[in-house]
């Protein structure tokens, strides 16, 4: 049959999800760790008129990080099919 796979084919879809997936936790922690040093740098400045503007940056920072981890959370649950 046309739809089977050989052993060969199906290694190498189980390689590329492998190295895809090796590729998404790479992504998901370069997020993660973004965020601890943001949060880290938010707290050590202090809250003043010349400081207040890199405060209001790391915000919009660790914004747009959590909104790429809630993005692929998403994508997992829908992928397979887990619900939180």
């Amino acid at each position: 049959m046309l739809d089977e796979l050989t052993p060969f084919e199906e290694a190498i879809l189980k390689a590329h999800d492998f190295g895809a997936a090796l590729a998404a936790t790479q992504v998901i922690t370069e997020l993660v760790n973004s965020n601890v040093e943001l949060r880290t740098e938010k707290s050590r400045t202090p809250l003043c008129g010349q400081t207040l503007e890199r405060r209001k940056e790391i915000m919009v920072e660790i914004r747009r990080n959590e909104q790429a981890l809630t993005l692929v959370a998403q994508l997992n649950e829908m992928q397979l099919g887990i619900s939180g």
